[in-house]
């Protein structure tokens, strides 16, 4: 494992999840996604390969993760605010959402700010929002628990 970073860390994302086809939303937008996948899709995870449950698209808003979370959302709002109307046509068939991301030593507190809130919702776009404490052994332990468990079915 990795040592975390040595200050806490966040940053935000534009998604839109679904199953359709997201070269949909390429189009539609007119903007290249940061990553895109595809329903089914096949993808690997420490050696193990699996489908994916949705089809999704991301966009990055292009900041470091030392920027404060309020600035990454407000990047994206303008990036994403002149294509409104090609926006609602995406939330047909996609769920969108901003995606608030925060790594942090101890707590995490955060105000989403009322005019970014309601741009947002002018948009058709939710917030999903993440939260992990570089305290949090959460994915060690799960690692852990994979390893005893392929050792446990192994043995038998």
């Amino acid at each position: 494992m990795t040592s975390p970073p040595e200050t806490d860390r966040q940053y935000a994302y534009f998604r839109a999840v679904g199953e359709d086809d997201p070269a949909e939303i390429t189009s539609l937008l007119g903007l290249e996604p940061n990553e895109s996948w595809r329903l089914g899709d096949v993808f690997e995870r420490r050696g193990h390969s699996f489908r994916r449950r949705s089809s999704s698209w991301k966009l990055n808003s292009g900041l470091e993760d030392t920027e404060p979370l309020n600035l990454h959302i407000d990047t994206l709002l303008r990036r994403l605010s002149p294509r409104r109307d090609e926006l609602l046509k995406v939330r047909v068939k996609f769920k969108t959402q901003i995606v608030c991301v925060s790594h942090a030593y101890q707590s995490f507190s955060w105000e989403l700010d009322f005019d970014a809130q309601r741009s947002a919702t002018a948009l058709g776009i939710g917030f999903w929002i993440d939260a992990y404490s570089f305290g949090d052994h959460h994915e060690e332990m799960v690692e852990l628990r994979e390893q005893l468990q392929v050792r446990a079915e192994g043995s038998t």
